[in-house]
Protein backbone atom coordinates (compact mmCIF):
# COMPACT_ATOMS: atom_id res chain seq x y z
CA UNK A 1 0.00 0.00 0.00
CA UNK A 2 1.64 3.59 -1.03
CA UNK A 3 1.55 6.57 1.21
CA UNK A 4 -1.44 7.95 -0.60
CA UNK A 5 -3.74 4.75 -0.62
CA UNK A 6 -2.77 4.36 3.15
CA UNK A 7 -3.81 8.37 3.48
CA UNK A 8 -6.83 7.83 1.73
CA UNK A 9 -7.49 4.18 4.39
CA UNK A 10 -7.72 6.49 7.47
CA UNK A 11 -9.51 9.59 6.12
CA UNK A 12 -12.35 7.15 5.21
CA UNK A 13 -12.15 5.54 8.66
CA UNK A 14 -12.00 9.04 10.26
CA UNK A 15 -15.20 9.60 8.38
CA UNK A 16 -17.23 6.75 9.15
CA UNK A 17 -16.51 7.36 12.80
CA UNK A 18 -17.62 10.89 12.93
CA UNK A 19 -20.52 9.71 10.94
CA UNK A 20 -21.20 7.09 12.93
CA UNK A 21 -20.82 8.78 16.05
CA UNK A 22 -23.40 11.18 14.81
CA UNK A 23 -25.54 8.38 14.02
CA UNK A 24 -25.30 6.79 17.41
CA UNK A 25 -25.91 10.04 19.33
CA UNK A 26 -29.23 10.20 16.79
CA UNK A 27 -30.82 7.07 17.95
CA UNK A 28 -29.72 7.60 21.69
CA UNK A 29 -31.45 10.90 21.35
CA UNK A 30 -34.12 9.03 20.42
CA UNK A 31 -34.00 6.45 22.56
CA UNK A 32 -33.74 3.63 19.28
CA UNK A 33 -31.64 0.68 18.97
CA UNK A 34 -28.22 1.36 17.81
CA UNK A 35 -28.40 -2.50 16.38
CA UNK A 36 -31.34 -2.46 14.20
CA UNK A 37 -30.83 -0.26 11.05
CA UNK A 38 -28.36 -0.01 8.20
CA UNK A 39 -26.57 2.51 6.16
CA UNK A 40 -28.62 1.48 2.52
CA UNK A 41 -25.96 0.02 -0.17
CA UNK A 42 -23.62 -0.24 3.16
CA UNK A 43 -22.48 3.60 2.32
CA UNK A 44 -22.17 5.27 5.91
CA UNK A 45 -22.99 8.60 5.40
CA UNK A 46 -25.56 8.57 2.47
CA UNK A 47 -29.17 7.46 3.61
CA UNK A 48 -29.60 5.22 7.28
CA UNK A 49 -32.66 2.98 7.15
CA UNK A 50 -34.19 2.16 10.50
CA UNK A 51 -36.06 -0.67 10.49
CA UNK A 52 -38.63 -1.98 7.65
CA UNK A 53 -38.15 1.19 5.35
CA UNK A 54 -40.44 3.28 6.94
CA UNK A 55 -38.46 5.14 8.09
CA UNK A 56 -34.79 7.00 6.63
CA UNK A 57 -32.86 9.25 7.34
CA UNK A 58 -29.82 11.21 5.71
CA UNK A 59 -26.49 12.33 6.62
CA UNK A 60 -27.68 15.61 6.49
CA UNK A 61 -30.35 15.40 8.48
CA UNK A 62 -29.03 13.43 11.54
CA UNK A 63 -25.78 15.94 11.60
CA UNK A 64 -28.79 18.70 11.68
CA UNK A 65 -31.23 16.92 14.48
CA UNK A 66 -28.06 16.35 16.76
CA UNK A 67 -26.84 19.57 16.80
CA UNK A 68 -30.29 21.40 17.00
CA UNK A 69 -31.85 18.85 19.03
CA UNK A 70 -34.52 18.16 16.78
CA UNK A 71 -36.97 15.25 18.58
CA UNK A 72 -38.23 12.50 16.89
CA UNK A 73 -41.87 13.99 16.88
CA UNK A 74 -40.53 17.44 15.26
CA UNK A 75 -38.62 15.10 12.56
CA UNK A 76 -41.98 12.84 11.73
CA UNK A 77 -43.74 15.65 11.57
CA UNK A 78 -42.01 17.34 9.09
CA UNK A 79 -41.51 13.87 7.09
CA UNK A 80 -45.53 13.66 7.40
CA UNK A 81 -46.16 17.23 5.88
CA UNK A 82 -43.09 16.47 3.41
CA UNK A 83 -45.54 13.47 2.21
CA UNK A 84 -48.67 15.58 2.11
CA UNK A 85 -47.03 18.41 -0.16
CA UNK A 86 -45.53 16.12 -2.62
CA UNK A 87 -49.10 15.05 -2.67
CA UNK A 88 -50.77 18.18 -3.12
CA UNK A 89 -47.99 19.67 -5.31
CA UNK A 90 -47.73 22.51 -2.23
CA UNK A 91 -43.74 23.49 -1.49
CA UNK A 92 -42.11 21.13 0.57
CA UNK A 93 -38.76 22.98 2.68
CA UNK A 94 -35.89 21.37 3.92
CA UNK A 95 -35.80 20.04 7.39
CA UNK A 96 -33.83 23.41 8.33
CA UNK A 97 -36.40 25.82 6.97
CA UNK A 98 -39.19 23.86 8.65
CA UNK A 99 -37.14 23.69 12.03
CA UNK A 100 -37.23 27.49 11.93
CA UNK A 101 -41.09 28.19 10.92
CA UNK A 102 -41.25 27.75 7.31
CA UNK A 103 -44.38 29.76 6.72
CA UNK A 104 -46.91 28.44 8.98
CA UNK A 105 -50.01 29.23 6.74
CA UNK A 106 -48.26 27.00 4.31
CA UNK A 107 -48.94 24.13 6.66
CA UNK A 108 -51.93 25.42 7.65
CA UNK A 109 -53.43 25.51 4.26
CA UNK A 110 -52.11 22.10 3.58
CA UNK A 111 -53.74 20.67 6.59
CA UNK A 112 -56.90 21.97 5.33
CA UNK A 113 -56.41 20.43 1.80
CA UNK A 114 -55.68 17.12 3.39
CA UNK A 115 -58.33 17.33 5.69
CA UNK A 116 -60.97 18.29 2.71
CA UNK A 117 -59.48 14.95 0.26
CA UNK A 118 -60.25 12.54 3.03
CA UNK A 119 -63.63 13.66 4.14
CA UNK A 120 -66.36 10.97 2.69
CA UNK A 121 -68.37 12.62 -0.59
Amino acid sequence: MTNKDSIKALLRQDYEKAVNGYLCELLRMWELDVHYGYWIGDDVGGVYDYGDGSFDINLQDIIYCVENDVTREQYDEWQEYICDAAEFNFPMPNLRSWMHGCPPHIARDLREVTQTQSRPQ
